[in-house]
C-alpha cells in the first residue's frame, strides 16, 4: 500500500454536549501508511485513556464527471464542490 496523508481526529468525552464528547484537535499526518496510523492510534489511546482517536484518508480518488479522469479531492469536499457531481458542472 502507497502511502498518503491521514487526518486524525481527537475526542474526548463530555457529557456537557449534545452527542457526549467534544473534538479535542485535528492532526494531519503526511505520508503515513494504514499499518502505521493503527499503531499511532493505538499508543494515544494507550496514553490517553478517556480518549477517542478516528483517523481518515485526507485525500480521496474521484471520477471527474466530464473527462472521466480520477482526481483527488479533500476528503471532506462539499458535494456541489466535488467534480464528480452534476452540480459542479451545472453552473
Amino acid at each position: 500500500m502507497s502511502k498518503q496523508d491521514y487526518t486524525m481526529y481527537t475526542y474526548k468525552a463530555d457529557k456537557r454536549k449534545k452527542t457526549g464528547e467534544r473534538l479535542l484537535c485535528v492532526r494531519v499526518y503526511a505520508l503515513m501508511r494504514e499499518e502505521e496510523m493503527v499503531v499511532i492510534a493505538s499508543a494515544l489511546a494507550d496514553i490517553n485513556p478517556g480518549h477517542r482517536f478516528e483517523y481518515f484518508s485526507t485525500m480521496v480518488t474521484v471520477k471527474n464527471l466530464m473527462t472521466g479522469k480520477e482526481v483527488q479531492i479533500p476528503a471532506d469536499t462539499p458535494w456541489c464542490c466535488n467534480p464528480a457531481s452534476e452540480t459542479y458542472w451545472s453552473s
